[in-house]
């Protein structure tokens, strides 16, 4: 029997949690039962070549501004003929963009099964993104939750039928952490100093705000305290660095900008702290407690379904900087109890959180999907769009 075809789309392949996830699952999915392919409006980012080492065609459609400019109509059909080529039996959208330009295309394709990733609070929706989503579901197999927080959110906010949504917690590859960092990856670190980091793009939700003003306090009691800051975002970043020198603790501030190392860069912390004010399920947690690092987080979304309170670190309120210095300085102040805390993660990680997990769940997921289909037997139609794409002439 052939395998079936899967196909996910996403905007572009930038470092990212949600980026990451993907190209995790699609390097370890078990090609003798399923033939993975990739979309991007975007074919660029640092996790491209990680694709392509790893035998899977990634191939661009290049939506660009509006969605009914006539460019952008062309590039759907485009993507609509390339599913219909390749006999792609199920879609997987990754993000927004990909949402909205990969189920109308699939529609018209026919393809048996589509699925959209929901990995976040939707904070930075607007209304129309929420209407078309709404306006499109009608044509949407499943959609996929990484947390029980996201879970409720689509209910909630959404009204989408909790028969619909499928929830499968990301995982971590622990294999990551067995590798030792290389020479040019060791930070400059001198004996003393307490390092916390913090692994984030420097985004506006993610809360950097807050952490410096958690860090003025932290220092004032442990100046060897060094906050690393991992991740990307060139405009944001020169923005915290005037409010590090304003706050006066530029020296305790080390931006390391985007890195592909963060599991051989994790073992060489102390802490490890996330001050989002808005979270789905967050990679970043995930991987500090992989590492066996204790972990200060806000309380906001899926956080509290990775964290335990008090076992494996401290949730605290968002946008309380006094909360979340107080956290990281009793971690500070109890070298034994951060220990402990770490050792705890891990396990917690081992047991619940591993990417072995997470892909066999997925596995299994296709798996219930195309047989409620057919596929392999007798198909059942799926959304029928009267559309002859052969007759379809549009540009390479």
């Amino acid at each position: 029997m052939t395998k079936p075809t899967i196909l996910h789309l996403i905007d572009c392949l930038f470092i990212g949690g949600g980026e990451m996830q993907m190209v995790d699952l699609l390097r370890r999915i078990d090609r003798e039962k399923f033939r993975p392919l990739v979309g991007c409006l975007r074919k660029q980012g640092q996790l491209l070549p990680v694709l392509e080492q790893a035998g899977i065609p990634v191939m661009e459609f290049p939506v660009r501004g509006k969605l009914f400019y006539p460019r952008s109509l062309r590039e759907i059909l485009r993507l609509a003929r390339f599913m219909r080529r390749e006999g792609v039996k199920i879609v997987q959208t990754q993000d927004l963009y990909s949402h909205l330009v990969g189920v109308p295309a699939a529609l018209i394709a026919q393809v048996p099964v589509v699925v959209t990733n929901r990995l976040d609070l939707g904070h930075t929706m607007k209304r129309w993104h929420r209407r078309a989503l709404k306006g499109l579901s009608f044509g949407i197999t499943r959609v996929m939750a990484n947390s029980e927080g996201v879970r409720t959110m689509l209910i909630e906010a959404e009204k989408i039928d909790p028969q619909r949504i499928e929830l499968i917690y990301n995982g971590v590859d622990l294999d990551a952490f067995l590798i030792p960092p290389k020479e040019e990856g060791r930070l400059p670190l001198e004996p003393g100093d307490r390092p916390i980091v913090v692994v984030a793009n420097l985004w506006p939700v993610k809360g950097h705000e807050i952490l410096l003003e958690a860090a003025v306090r932290v220092a004032a009691f442990y100046p060897r305290a060094k906050f690393v800051l991992v991740g990307t975002g060139a405009a944001r970043r020169a923005i915290l660095e005037a409010r590090a020198r304003a706050l006066s603790i530029e020296k305790q501030v080390l931006f390391l900008g985007p890195r592909q190392d963060v599991p051989q860069l994790l073992p060489q912390m102390e802490i490890s702290v996330l001050p989002s004010l808005a979270e789905g399920f967050s990679n970043a947690i995930l991987e500090s407690m992989a590492a066996a690092l204790p972990m200060v987080a806000t309380d906001v979304g899926g956080n509290r379904e990775a964290i335990v309170e008090g076992e494996t670190g401290f949730l605290v309120p968002p946008s309380d900087p006094e909360a979340l210095a107080d956290r990281i300085l009793r971690l500070l102040g109890d070298r034994a109890l951060a220990q402990r805390m770490g050792r705890a993660g891990k396990r917690r990680i081992e047991t619940t959180f591993s990417l072995q997990r997470m892909v066999a769940e997925t596995e299994r997921f296709y798996e219930r999907l195309l047989e409620a289909r057919g596929i392999g037997g007798r198909r059942s139609p799926g959304p029928k769009v009267e559309t002859d794409l052969s007759r379809v002439k549009v540009s390479p």
